[in-house]
């Protein structure tokens, strides 16, 4: 089967345009320093040093996404 070499590069650049937001989603969300959080109804406190489970969902969703276009657009380019 012959493939469109335009078709090659939008499935690629889609896939780095991917990789690329997954990227900064990470960095923009990155917890760098201890954020302390109190729980009013026992007084206890809590550290949060990661990123919270919505976000890291977002940001994992757009790495699959980006490694799946990117890897599909260079086995087209091979199939040109």
């Amino acid at each position: 089967m012959k493939v469109n070499i335009w078709v090659a590069v939008i499935v690629l650049l889609v896939g780095l345009w991917d990789l690329y937001i997954a990227y900064n989603r990470y960095q923009k969300h990155k917890v760098t320093t201890k954020e302390v959080q109190s729980d009013p109804t026992n007084g206890t406190r809590k550290l949060s040093t990661s990123i919270s489970s919505d976000r890291k969902a977002d940001i994992i969703s757009f790495t699959i996404l980006g490694v799946v276009f990117t890897i599909t657009g260079i086995i087209l380019f091979f199939m040109i």
